[in-house]
């Protein structure tokens, strides 16, 4: 009798780590397994679910905030949870145990330890400083040069047409306009510290990104140091060295545009196994785990190029979104199912967001926009951190299946 024949090329044989009682495996026969093991995963992850946030990973502006048990010099400053600026107007000290129970109105005083006392200064004005304008008692401003003044006449100053004063840079250092030479106290420079907080996200190969905890940066500092390497390689150029783009180029529409991306940073040496004879190991290592753990880098970029797109839907190709509470239609499942088969929708859809020569495999999580104008030929842009805004629903999202059953009217548990 016949033998059908299948008309398919035959698949691959399968292959896998084989283990035996007794039988010692090589570093290549535990690699591999490993290997295999996270590439399955990779895959399911991006096919079944795509790329973007699972959770958390919020970028957020954290200004600083009061501390027990901390030492404050004259004229620090922190920010009460209505965003005032509450400025130590006492002596230098260490904070109480406990938070004072700050002014709420503006001018407004509490007593800390050691001599501290808080006054309420009111939040910073975004504008700052301009000519022919009224400024009530007390107001705080941010210079030029990023640093905090405080107003110290009463019960107003009102400036006119001439140039803005000659601010001084040094914390508690006086400022005069008009006839008052103490008119304005410096307090340092703003403090901003960009905050993403704990999350998990899948990168564009599948790749899982776990951030267990929050993550910070100084925002001043960090401008602070990206334009000071660009001065620096401007008088001082070295040959070979790439040159650094002109952060007045990150100027679009009037504003600073950075963007932060997560970066998934493969773990490139695990604990040593036990029984390792190669190198010098203590008996310890016999109890340590032969696990993997993989990190993450958050990068923050200046956008310089021309002109910097946030992440597009990947699902955009399967056609416009359906009204709310309407349900699929024959045709858009046919569409869908055929893009499926074609893969040509979902993962696979162009990836716009990455500056030239970035990590393409990067989550975008948010755009950061703040208040600039362009610098004079080899100046630096002039920013006001005083005006910062960040758009972080313009990354892709991985919404939980339970979330879109509900949505489409699937219920589950006690419905309220």
């Amino acid at each position: 009798m016949a033998t059908p024949t299948d008309n398919l090329n035959p698949p691959p044989a399968p292959q896998r780590v084989y283990y035996s009682t007794g039988r010692m495996m090589g570093v290549s026969d535990f690699q591999a397994d490993q290997d295999y093991h996270r590439a399955r995963l990779a895959r399911a992850l991006l096919q079944l679910f795509g790329t973007g946030t699972v959770t958390g990973l919020n970028v957020v502006i954290e200004p600083p905030v009061w501390q027990g048990s901390t030492a404050y010099a004259q004229y620090a400053f922190v920010y009460d949870s209505n965003q005032n600026l509450q400025v130590n107007t006492g002596a230098s000290g260490t904070s109480g145990l406990t938070a004072p129970a700050f002014a709420a109105a503006a001018g407004g005083t509490v007593n800390d330890a050691n001599g501290i006392v808080w006054t309420n200064e009111g939040p910073i004005i975004p504008a700052g400083w301009r000519q022919n304008t009224t400024f009530q008692f007390p107001s705080a401003i941010v210079d030029p040069n990023q640093n905090i003044q405080i107003l110290n006449v009463q019960p107003s100053l009102a400036t006119g047409t001439d140039a803005p004063p000659a601010w001084n840079q040094s914390i508690g250092g006086p400022t005069a306009e008009g006839t008052n030479a103490t008119a304005w106290t410096c307090l340092g420079p703003m403090q901003i510290e960009l905050a993403v907080t704990a999350g998990l996200a899948v990168d564009r190969v599948g790749r899982l990104i776990d951030v267990p905890r929050t993550v910070c940066i100084l925002l001043n500092n960090w401008l602070a140091q990206q334009i000071a390497c660009w001065q620096k390689q401007l008088a001082n150029p070295q040959p070979g060295q790439p040159a650094m783009a002109d952060p007045n180029l990150a100027i679009h529409n009037g504003s600073l545009v950075c963007d932060v991306f997560a970066t998934f940073v493969p773990c490139t040496q695990g604990l040593t196994p036990c029984f390792a004879s190669e190198d010098d190991y203590d008996a310890t290592d016999a109890f340590s785990p032969n696990q993997l753990l993989d990190s993450f880098a958050m990068q923050l970029v200046l956008r310089t190029d021309a002109t910097p797109l946030t992440p597009v839907d990947p699902w955009k190709s399967s056609g416009a979104l359906a009204a709310s509470g309407s349900a699929i239609t024959a045709a858009n499942e046919t569409t869908l199912q055929n893009l499926l088969l074609s893969a040509a929708a979902g993962p696979a859809a162009a990836a716009v967001e990455y500056p030239p020569s970035f990590d393409t495999s990067s989550v975008f999580l948010a755009r950061i926009q703040i208040a600039a104008t362009a610098g004079a030929s080899g100046q630096p842009p002039v920013y006001n951190l005083a005006q910062v805004s960040i758009n972080n629903n313009s990354r892709l999202f991985l919404y939980p299946a339970g979330l879109l059953a509900r949505l489409i009217g699937l219920g589950a548990g006690t419905e309220t």
